[in-house]
């Protein structure tokens, strides 16, 4: 399963896997209300995470890191089930919502495997400390590394925030799209 995923770059999956979710999405007011929240906090997340990680660097283990091993993707899955919720049918539980967990997960693994082969005892005292998608209450230790817009910047991580507020505006917008028709 890695295999396959591990040739396929989740990113080149993203747009694909948007505009099928926008497709099939019959959104309400209130869906998108619960939905958008979900989507902001999912964002949230990740740019919390992204101004701690030096990708490449030492391991990261402060700021979200502290809590959880993989903030970005749980970051990822709250927008995706916000944007789940906001499509308001079934196919977003039956085969957008699988879809991204499955690419995700082979992700996950792959990325514990190369941590684990980069960063070893490090990685491993790590990995017995901190959960990899549910964070913890009590965070662990810090190393001192503080938040910075420019490894936020580096991460790229302005593009993914760009793309899915104006996949969010789409999805607040196509209730007028389908109620004025010709």
């Amino acid at each position: 399963m890695t295999t396959i995923l591990g040739q396929v770059r989740r990113i080149q999956l993203h747009l694909p896997l948007a505009l099928l979710a926008l497709l099939l999405a019959r959104p309400q007011p209130s869906t998108n209300a619960l939905g958008a929240v979900m989507v902001v906090l999912g964002l949230a997340v990740r740019s919390y995470a992204a101004g701690y990680l030096e990708k490449g660097g030492p391991l990261c283990t402060d700021g979200p890191y502290r809590r959880v091993r993989h903030p970005l993707y749980l970051g990822s899955l709250l927008a995706a089930v916000g944007f789940s919720v906001m499509m308001n049918t079934i196919w977003a539980w039956i085969a957008v919502l699988p879809a991204f967990v499955l690419i995700y997960t082979g992700q996950v693994i792959a990325e514990e495997r190369l941590l684990r082969q980069q960063y070893g005892e490090d990685h491993a005292r790590w990995t017995a400390e901190v959960p990899m998608l549910l964070p913890r209450l009590r965070p662990a230790a810090s190393a001192g590394r503080r938040w910075s817009a420019a490894r936020f910047l580096s991460n790229r991580e302005q593009y993914h925030l760009l793309v899915t507020l104006v996949l969010l505006t789409m999805f607040w917008l196509k209730p007028h799209w389908i109620d004025s028709g010709p």
